[in-house]
Formats: C-alpha cells, sequence, structure tokens
C-alpha cells in the first residue's frame, strides 16, 4: 500500500480527461462549419453563459439564444450534435486515473463546469462513471469554479477535509483557489508531469 495520506483525488474533465465540451476553441469551429458570424456569437455567449452552465437553461435553449439571432438554414438540433462530435476522451488520461485509484484505494472525485445536456453526452463518451466514485458539475449543483462553495460540496460528499485532498486543473487560477481552501493543488500541463507529482506525494503510479 503506499505511504500517502490522501484519500481524494479530485480533478477537471475538460482539459485534464478530454478535450474541453465548451470553449472558445469549439464556438469558433462551428461559426465556421455553420457560416455563423463569430463576433456576433460571441456577445450572445457572453450574455447567456452563467445561466446555462449554472444550470437554469438547456443545452438546446442556450444554443438558440446564441446561434439563432436570425433565421438559419440549419436546426439547433445539428448544432449541438456537431458540438458533440468536437467532444474528445484521452484514453490514456482516463487509464491512468483508473489505475492511480485501483493501486491506492483513493476515491477519484470530478468537479467540473460543464453546462446540462453537454455533460450527459460527455459522461458517457468519455465512460466516466467507470473512473470516478463521484462527480460535481456546476449545472447540477448551480455552482461554478472558482466559487469556493463547489469544492466545499466535493468535500462533504466524500467526507474528507482539505488536507486528505488533491485537486488537478488546467487551470492556473482554480489551482490557486483550492490551494488557498488547503488541497495539494497540481496545475495539469502534461500526464508524465503529474505522474511524477502524485508519485512524489506518495501514491503508487503505474
Amino acid at each position: 500500500m503506499p505511504s500517502s495520506q490522501f484519500r481524494v483525488l479530485y480533478s477537471d474533465v475538460g482539459g485534464v480527461l478530454g478535450s474541453n465540451g465548451w470553449d472558445s476553441s469549439v464556438r469558433r469551429r462551428i461559426c465556421g462549419h455553420f457560416h455563423v458570424d463569430l463576433q456576433e456569437t460571441e456577445e450572445r455567449h457572453r450574455l447567456n453563459f452563467d445561466t446555462f452552465e449554472r444550470g437554469f437553461t438547456s443545452f438546446e435553449k442556450y444554443l438558440g439564444y446564441v446561434f439563432f439571432a436570425a433565421p438559419r438554414a440549419f436546426t439547433v438540433e445539428q448544432v449541438r450534435d456537431y458540438a458533440y462530435t468536437l467532444s474528445e476522451p484521452w484514453p490514456q488520461n482516463l487509464a491512468f486515473y483508473q489505475q492511480l485509484r485501483e493501486a491506492n484505494e483513493i476515491k477519484i472525485g470530478l468537479i467540473s463546469n460543464e453546462g446540462e445536456g453537454l455533460t450527459g453526452h460527455r459522461v458517457g463518451k468519455f465512460g466516466l462513471l467507470e473512473v470516478a466514485d463521484f462527480m460535481v458539475f456546476s449545472y447540477g449543483s448551480h455552482l461554478r469554479k472558482p466559487d469556493p462553495a463547489i469544492w466545499h460540496l466535493a468535500l462533504s460528499l466524500a467526507q474528507a477535509t482539505p488536507e486528505e485532498s488533491i485537486y488537478v486543473d488546467d487551470r492556473p487560477m482554480f489551482v490557486q483557489v483550492a490551494a488557498e481552501l488547503g488541497f495539494t493543488a497540481l496545475h495539469y500541463t502534461s500526464l508524465p508531469k503529474l505522474a511524477d507529482q502524485l508519485s512524489s506525494l506518495g501514491l503508487l503510479v503505474a
């Protein structure tokens, strides 16, 4: 058994276990694919995104507000389905987390800013039910990182303290907030670097 005091490893999803589900690069690709003005889309996105990501509107409704300021030759469902194709799991990283959980008898919890609809697709496509013991998504909790309350909720679900917990994220600001809350917070830049960091913390890494 590993000589580690850690009971839970918390992790972001997009940028750590697979591509981001919804960011500027995804919207840029959608605009290019459907020949929609990017600037107008980004302005409407900024007005609607917080409501969507905190779970107060559906993915389809959000897409309608953002991409359908004028009549279109395509449908909301076509935009949604194309967005789904842009979510790509990273199998090596997912397998690494599974191995880590088994070798260390450590729980895996996911904390992610993800909106309704898109989340369900990604959970299935990435196989997250096989990777994580529990998940905290912004749409279900109505909380978004960097709100400290979302980390407190995740701790409560695991009945763990920050000192017993590791947090991994590709966004430096979220790493900073988690560190200020008492987590051992790691900035994800590559899988080999993450493996080295976790090994130095006493976890068994294959």
